[in-house]
């Protein structure tokens, strides 16, 4: 029996532990996470790595039963929480729940597991996961002493960062979630008004095709397609602005598209209507969160009864979403009732925004999914489509591919019907901005590491210390090189390890450039090769796909023994190899090997031609059916 065992979840519980606790012999303290792993290496204290408990196919067994949660709301019998007939419980974003709910799901394993193990006399943590460790001490009866942190655990959107150009200076910062959206429409306000980008509820009799929190920088082609559309092309974004950059404005300019502001939708007197429409739905959500024995049954996942760990979020976020989602709600449903919409079309089924339209639709107008990233798979991998949008979505689906078509037909039995082969739109300017390589003195190689997202399951201590040695040690190796210069993209995300990944790189070596939201074509085309790092066994990230649409050799690290046969691998259209293979070598024959190169770029080209239907041209075919209606 172990006499103690001390639970550090968070870096910041160094600050809240008292440093006795740490430096007892006859305590056994366990780590669980990276940051915090390698600060009790720094400080010399022996600790285990409370992740290594968990193998990998325990993690994605959990995985597979979180599905469960994304439909918790239709649980909740009766009406009570239905706003305009859409369910208000409904609105919250499905993979922001999951990515909190799943890293609860996975410790609350973890510990479990832990006591099981080392029977305890006392248990030693903070607050960050008291909730956990009772739920768990309810049998055992355990000494608990939890110190109070202060900091809390925060949702994917709870911060959003915001990106913005100041004339020619780019400017990144983060805030809360209400902070951003109130910064959102002063300077969208401010903008709009200044270049006459505002839709006006005038013409309810036109014709409308809305666009739901699409970035017009990436749909250039599209829009401008539609520029001699019958109507009015309206523009929807809530999350992230439609004209938070000077290419966004010109796309907009040049399309003649308009932008509705969702917060001016309502009149004086359907705002002033919102706040007793809050106090009314406030109670009724007090009341039912208060059925505790309702929520344990819905969130006990594997024996693991999650609820206690996870209520105070769910609590706090519809507290403070409450005022918003009601807007939304009322917003979205006059919108649809006002206009003469003939089709909606997004990138996601699963965020706010596109929830609160596909539930005020009821059927009305076709709502119409574009495929927005790249994502092949196999058997192997299949499981992963529980966070695809597509196998959720009941009205038209746009895909990149005939492969993609055919996998949802045959794996999942979609319609046929529903299914439209259009090619990407988004890169219809990757397919005419290729540029003739040339052999200059000095190569550049762009190293884009791809972050670990918690809502997949993998991200442990043990992934984290092997992606970081291998971001060193690629440039390590460069540096032995002549004549090699490396520069690195970040992707675009929300995510935690997106920072990591920021502050590992700076902190290693401060001269090497980072590009943030740069332009992907611009910094795609600028360089010589592409070198992608994969940490999570399913990814195939969007970039791999655009640096063959571009003619640059390609080159992915995966971090895993064996590689699922992907369709872009199996014809060596891109050189894969796994992290356990000898870099130095692999590198060498990838940046210097000028026949390797040819091969990889044919066998590159063979594939996209087999693979991207309509390729140029793909926002004319999708233009051409959205006139239709």
């Amino acid at each position: 029996m172990t006499q103690k065992i001390i639970f550090l979840s968070s870096i910041s519980d160094f600050n809240y532990i008292p440093k006795d606790l740490l430096q007892d012999n006859n305590a056994t303290i366990f780590s669980f996470n990276l940051e915090v792993h390698m600060e009790l290496n720094k400080k010399k204290i022996k600790h285990k790595v409370a992740d290594n408990l968990l193998t990998l196919d325990e993690r994605l067994d959990l995985f597979d039963k979180i599905k469960k949660l994304e439909s918790w709301h239709s649980k909740v019998s009766g009406n009570d929480f239905y706003v305009k007939k859409i369910n208000l419980l409904k609105i919250f974003d499905r993979n922001e729940l999951l990515s909190y709910v799943l890293p609860n799901l996975i410790n609350f394993k973890i510990i479990k597991k832990i006591i099981e193990k080392e029977k305890p006399s006392e248990i030693i943590a903070t607050t960050l996961m008291s909730k956990i460790i009772e739920s768990i001490n309810k049998k055992e009866q355990i000494q608990t002493k939890f110190f109070e942190n202060k900091n809390r655990n925060d949702l994917l959107w709870d911060k959003v960062t915001a990106k913005y150009n100041i004339g020619k200076i780019p400017i990144t910062f983060s805030l809360s979630r209400k902070k951003y959206l109130k910064l959102k429409s002063f300077i969208e306000t401010f903008s709009g008004f200044y270049h006459n980008f505002w839709f006006k509820f005038k013409n309810t009799k036109k014709n409308t095709i809305l666009f739901l929190e699409f970035n017009p920088q990436l749909f250039s082609k599209l829009f401008n397609e539609m520029r001699n559309y019958d109507g009015d092309i309206v523009l929807i974004n809530q999350r992230r602005s439609a004209i938070s950059t000077k290419k966004s404005i010109e796309v907009i300019k040049k399309s003649n598209c308009k932008i509705l502001k969702l917060d001016g939708v309502l009149n004086k007197q359907e705002k002033a209507q919102i706040p007793s429409i809050v106090d009314e739905y406030t109670t009724k959500i007090h009341n039912l969160w208060s059925n505790s024995e309702f929520f344990t049954d819905i969130f006990e996942i594997d024996d693991c009864d999650i609820w206690d760990s996870v209520k105070d979020v769910m609590i706090k976020t519809y507290t403070e979403r409450l005022f918003y989602y009601i807007s939304l709600i009322l917003s979205t449903k006059k919108i649809v009732d006002t206009l003469n919409i003939k089709c909606i079309v997004c990138l996601y089924e699963s965020g706010e925004t596109e929830r609160a339209f596909i539930e005020s639709n009821d059927k009305k107008f076709p709502t119409m999914l574009l495929e927005h990233g790249f994502i092949e798979r196999t058997q192997k991998t299949k499981r992963f489509d529980i966070l695809s949008e597509h196998i959720c979505f009941n009205d038209k689906i746009l895909v990149w591919s005939e492969s993609k078509k055919n996998w949802l037909i045959n794996e999942y039995d979609i319609n046929p019907n529903r299914i439209i082969v259009t090619g990407s739109p988004r890169h219809d300017d990757y397919f005419i901005s290729r540029l003739k390589s040339k052999k200059n003195n000095e190569k550049i190689l762009l190293l884009a590491p791809n972050p670990i997202n918690e809502i997949n399951a993998q991200s442990t201590t043990n992934l984290k210390i092997e992606f970081n040695e291998m971001i060193k040690k690629i440039f390590e190796l460069i540096k032995k090189f002549d004549n090699v210069k490396i520069i690195v993209k970040l992707h675009p995300s929300q995510l935690q390890h997106n920072e990591e990944i920021k502050l590992l790189i700076k902190n290693y070596d401060s001269s090497i450039p980072i590009y943030l939201w740069t332009p992907l074509i611009d910094t795609i085309n600028s360089v010589d090769a592409v070198l992608v790092l994969s940490p999570e066994i399913h990814a195939t990230p969007t970039i791999l796909l655009e640096s063959i649409i571009l003619g640059k050799p390609t080159m992915n690290i995966y971090f895993d023994k064996l590689i699922p046969q992907f369709d872009h691998i199996e014809k060596n259209a891109i050189f894969t190899i796994t992290n356990q293979d000898n870099l130095e070598s692999n590198l060498k024959k990838f940046l210097f090997d000028e026949s390797f190169q040819n091969t990889l770029q044919k066998n590159s080209d063979n594939y996209l031609t087999q693979f991207m239907a309509n390729p140029g041209t793909a926002s004319e075919k999708l233009a051409s059916i959205l006139k239709s209606y």
